[in-house]
């Protein structure tokens, strides 16, 4: 079918062209040089107007380019400015995350140190009012000492062992405090680093 169409233009194309031969041959020279000059200003048109229709239609290709290039950069810059901005959100994320855990790691220390001062104005409070009880305590033996209710002997006994119950006490808390227990966490104790068991 193809062929055949093909054979029908080459056929077409042939006649045409013996028609053509067939009318130059009847014409005058003079009509031959009109036609021929009227052919090639049909030739400068045609020609002339498929180059400004070529022009027109590359102008416009080159227009849309030039739209599409801008488009396109001002995509990439927008595109650079989102990734810019996305950069500080994340340097200052890290930065706040750095600084909450640093702030966690003190608010913890912090806690420790709080808990430490806390429990040790503690013991202080249980030595004082242990000073405070032993020193009632004598000044009711010294009153009845002067009532003589109580003998001087029984009065220097056991204002003696109170005392000393009392500064027995001072210097264990004492020793404890400074040598026993642990610096940072007040209810733990240090003990000496022993090497494990052989086995």
């Amino acid at each position: 079918m193809v062929n055949t169409i093909e054979n029908i233009a080459d056929q077409a194309k042939t006649f045409a062209d013996l028609e053509l031969q067939t009318y130059l041959s009847n014409l005058s020279s003079d009509q031959k040089s009109a036609f021929i000059a009227s052919q090639i200003n049909n030739a400068i048109v045609t020609v002339k107007s498929e180059k400004e229709f070529k022009f027109t239609d590359a102008s416009d290709v080159i227009k849309g380019l030039d739209r599409d290039i801008s488009s396109t950069m001002y995509y990439i810059s927008r595109t650079n400015d989102l990734k810019n901005m996305a950069d500080d959100v994340d340097s200052l994320t890290a930065a706040q995350l750095t600084t909450l855990e640093s702030n966690k790691d003190l608010s913890i220390r912090q806690h420790e140190i709080n808990e430490w001062s806390n429990s040790n104005k503690l013991d202080t409070l249980f030595f004082l009012q242990l000073l405070f009880v032993t020193l009632s305590f004598i000044a009711v033996l010294l009153f009845l000492k002067t009532l003589g209710l109580v003998s001087g002997y029984l009065f220097t006994l056991l204002t003696t062992v109170s005392g000393a119950l009392l500064i027995f006490t001072l210097i264990v808390r004492y020793k404890y405090s400074v040598l026993g227990r642990d610096t940072r966490y007040w209810s733990k104790s240090r003990h000496p680093h022993q090497d494990p068991p052989a086995s």
